[in-house]
């Protein structure tokens, strides 16, 4: 199978290869370098995946929870800036 690269840096994936890694409209692909090789490796699914996962006694503030992680990101910027 051959794809050419456009202008953009995009190709096409042959209609075989969808059909091969059951790839549809809105599909996440992963490229994996290997030394002179790539690899394109299907995606299954996002963040929203893990969903249930993991238990918890009580809802969750999601805002309040990347609020926090966000200052808590950026107070260790800070600290390492005055390094």
């Amino acid at each position: 199978m051959f794809a050419r690269v456009s202008r953009k840096g995009q190709v096409t994936l042959p209609a075989e290869m969808r059909k091969l890694l059951n790839l549809h409209p809105g599909s996440r692909v992963q490229f994996v370098v290997e030394k002179d090789t790539a690899r394109i490796l299907p995606v299954e699914g996002g963040i929203e995946t893990f969903r249930g996962a993991v238990q918890v006694d009580a809802p969750q503030d999601f805002k309040s929870a990347r609020h926090k992680a966000m200052e808590e990101r950026s107070s260790e910027k800070v600290a390492r800036s005055r390094r």
